[in-house]
């Protein structure tokens, strides 16, 4: 019975230390890509200026899409195709 009880408490701590050593490299992978997100976020401000002018023209495509005129174009279409 004594050797069951220490193969199971080898094979326990055998585990506990795997997961331990798991949990260390996955926290350096999470400081690493926490240091990559950092940095695009700091360098990314000027880029992304550039692209105020798309994103103004994506706002004003949005806006037209979702205006009364096209709603009631639906309601027509939808008039005509029902069987």
């Amino acid at each position: 019975m004594d050797i069951i009880l220490t193969v199971c408490l080898i094979i326990v701590t055998l585990a506990f230390v795997a997961l331990v050593v798991q949990a260390i490299l996955t926290l350096q992978q999470l400081r690493h890509t926490a240091k990559a997100v950092e940095y695009l976020a700091l360098n990314a401000d000027g880029k992304l200026t550039a692209l105020d002018p798309l994103i103004s023209g994506v706002k004003s495509v949005t806006a037209a899409v979702s205006s009364g005129w096209f709603k009631a174009a639906q309601t027509v279409y939808g008039l005509f195709t029902r069987e």
